[in-house]
């Protein structure tokens, strides 16, 4: 009987023991986004569990009047004399702009949720280039000025509602010379613990259930075809 109960006790404190790792372990997200005249995509790196998965989501993105439209492309860690990941699963998705004031009303109390997990959040390594021209060298002057207006107040609100813990690189590009275009390239890594992460997900699930039928509408959302 005593063995046993030693060996319950050691499968408890090992137990214990992972569960402590994993909650003190950090979620490092690199995210790429491209927004181009003929490409809308975005590139998504996750890393977790000291690197134990590692996973690039790929998202391509097309833009119409009723909302979103993307195909969402999983790959596995890249595998050992393969110069690419292996892509394990692709989904195509269509989300409306409408659907995001479904979720937003199925969630009780979605903006403290939100504010209160962005201030887990660590933002670093953030670049932010944006090319552009107009049909004359006046108006994109006076549109690179409002570009960097814009840029600066986003990145403002940021860094009051999470952490950034570097100052991020920014470029606006006037074209003064070229046809009429509009191009940005942002890209930043965010960083968050792994226990905070579980119980941010756990916290939204809570505000969901307090709603009637709120899970269902986030189901129905989400995972439709």
């Amino acid at each position: 009987m005593g063995i046993w109960l030693i060996l319950l006790i050691l499968v408890l404190l090992i137990l214990v023991a992972l569960l402590i790792l994993v909650m003190a372990s950090t979620i490092t997200i690199r995210v790429h986004l491209i927004l181009r005249s003929k490409e809308y995509s975005m590139i998504v790196r996750i890393r977790m569990l000291y690197g134990l998965v590692n996973a690039r989501i790929e998202v391509p993105i097309m833009l119409n009047d009723n909302g979103i439209e993307y195909t969402v492309k999983y790959f596995s860690k890249q595998s050992e004399g393969t110069s690419q990941d292996l892509m394990e699963n692709s989904k195509f998705q269509k989300l409306r702009f409408n659907d995001y004031r479904h979720l937003f009303q199925a969630t009780d109390g979605f903006k403290d949720w939100f504010l209160n997990t962005m201030s887990n959040v660590r933002l670093s390594e953030i670049r932010w280039s944006t090319s552009l021209a107009l049909d004359n060298a006046a108006e994109t002057a006076v549109a690179a000025g409002t570009v960097w207006g814009v840029k600066h107040t986003i990145l403002g609100w940021l860094s009051f509602h999470l952490r950034m813990k570097s100052t991020p690189e920014l470029h606006v590009l006037p074209e003064f010379n070229g046809p009429p275009q509009l191009s940005t390239d942002f890209s930043c890594v965010v960083r968050v613990s792994c226990g905070r992460a579980i119980i941010a997900g756990l916290k939204l699930v809570i505000r969901v259930l307090k709603i009637k039928g709120g899970l269902k509408i986030w189901q129905n959302t989400l995972f439709k075809a």
